[in-house]
């Protein structure tokens, strides 16, 4: 789940210049992460807060994923 994650927020910046991708791809790639980080969670036995961290990597990376195909997209495309 978590490599889907960060596979869908790669995807935007592959075919960000069809906008449409920046609203789609790293909701669901959050929604992925979090799912993820979910069963993490859930399964039993120790966890560390280092792993627990290390497990929210994938939804930071969609955040900053749509923050920046959503910038790019308000500057126009301009360099």
């Amino acid at each position: 789940m978590y490599a889907l994650s960060l596979l869908l927020s790669i995807l935007t910046l592959f075919t960000l210049w069809l906008m449409i991708p920046v609203f789609i791809f790293p909701p669901l790639a959050f929604y992925v992460g979090y799912k993820a980080y979910q069963a993490r969670r859930r399964r039993p036995g120790p966890y560390s807060r280092l792993g627990m961290l290390v497990s929210m990597i994938p939804m930071a990376v969609a955040v900053a994923m749509f923050v920046l195909g959503f910038s790019i997209i308000n500057t126009g495309y301009n360099p």
